[in-house]
């Protein structure tokens, strides 16, 4: 790559970071949150610093300019458990190369994201709970037979149970869903460019058995990947950079602020048999969320995210990375066209005692399986 192109690449970077830390003023903070939860237990078991590796199936979130440097057909199946199973997450992705020489190959995507809380208690307020018909008046203890505690008093105390299934007293689920349509294309043998078209769709209870509040929004994602020689890739990923606009059925209008992700890749081959690659990633923000990034200056928040990957003969592997104040561990096995990984992470690991979350001790830690076929 001549010293001009390179200049280009530096400016566009530059150009397109100002442009994202101009976002709207009217967008939304924590619009489409449930975007911004990372697939893949190979991915999270690096830390998420995957921007500029994303060589499998998942690559169309993370970077869907990689897809094209899948030599073969793929899909991948997750489900993991967030904060004790309490949010359940899955996602499914497949990828689909489109023959062409080597230095214009193109590969379709596509992928699907969920993430669901069930069984979640819709009540009035609670002055209006009513004893014996929405909730047992036998004090905190949930005991009849020992006063006290609240118990007889007419109204509800935190840990009185609640008596489901009357109109005003009800369980429900709530869901985030997105589908993304991804096309990449390489051009040249050192670089690739990919996007994503992205539907969202959202639904949360209403205070009526069966009703829900709904969003339908879309958005446009854009990757890029750079491999300057064969040990070295950069990549960059514009998430939502159409600023991706929801509209939710009661009327309200919301907007997601872009994010930047910026990354390298680094391979080593130590021995015969042996690989190691080590990622390193930061991801820019523009939400002013200060309390839990890195670094802010403004509105602009940076977190950094580094992972290692170890492959023993292309069949195990071994991984551990950290995401900001999460630390994550996981492994990885491929035998012919089948693979699996798992990953755990522990979620605010190195913030544990910090004054601002004094709840993060029952943070559980999150699980994360995936099956993969390629053919």
């Amino acid at each position: 790559m001549t010293r001009s192109l390179i200049r280009q690449s530096i400016a566009l970077s530059m150009a397109i970071a100002v442009l994202l830390a101009a976002a709207p003023a009217s967008a939304t903070k924590y619009a489409g949150e449930f975007l911004k939860i990372p697939v893949g237990p190979r991915a999270i078991g690096l830390g998420g610093a995957f921007t500029a590796i994303a060589d499998d199936a998942t690559a169309a979130y993370w970077n869907p300019a990689g897809m094209v440097y899948l030599p073969y057909h793929e899909i991948v199946f997750q489900h993991q458990e967030k904060f004790g199973s309490l949010l359940n997450h899955d996602y499914v992705s497949v990828v689909y190369p489109l023959g062409a020489p080597d230095a214009k190959r193109s590969a379709l995507g596509l992928s699907l994201i969920r993430l669901a809380t069930d069984d979640i208690p819709v009540t009035p307020r609670p002055g209006g709970l009513v004893a014996g018909r929405d909730f047992l008046d036998f004090g905190t203890d949930n005991d009849e037979t020992t006063p006290g505690n609240g118990q007889g008093n007419g109204a509800w105390d935190p840990g009185e149970r609640l008596l489901l299934g009357t109109d005003d007293l009800f369980l429900a689920s709530a869901s985030d869903m997105a589908m993304m349509v991804s096309y990449a294309r390489q051009r040249g043998k050192h670089f690739s460019f990919g996007g994503n078209l992205k539907f969202v769709r959202q639904s949360i209870p209403d205070t009526l058995p069966g009703q829900h509040v709904t969003s339908f929004g879309a958005g446009l994602d854009v990757g890029a990947l750079w491999m300057p020689t064969d040990a070295i890739t950069l990549g960059a990923t514009v998430h939502d950079l159409t600023t991706t606009y929801l509209a939710w059925s009661n009327g309200t209008r919301e907007l997601i602020v872009p994010t930047l992700d910026t990354g390298a890749a680094f391979n080593f081959l130590p021995a015969q048999g042996h690989a190691l690659t080590w990622g390193v990633d930061i991801a820019w923000g523009f939400e002013k969320r200060l309390l839990d990034s890195q670094l802010n200056a403004g509105a602009a928040t940076w977190d950094f995210r580094t992972g290692l990957e170890y492959w023993y003969k292309n069949t195990f592997a071994l991984r551990s990375g950290l995401a900001g104040k999460d630390v994550s561990f996981g492994a990885g096995v491929r035998y012919k066209h089948f693979g699996a990984d798992y990953a755990a992470q522990l979620n605010r690991f190195f913030a544990a005692d910090a004054s601002d979350f004094p709840g993060d001790q029952e943070l559980d830690a999150t699980h994360l399986v995936a099956l993969n076929l390629s053919w």
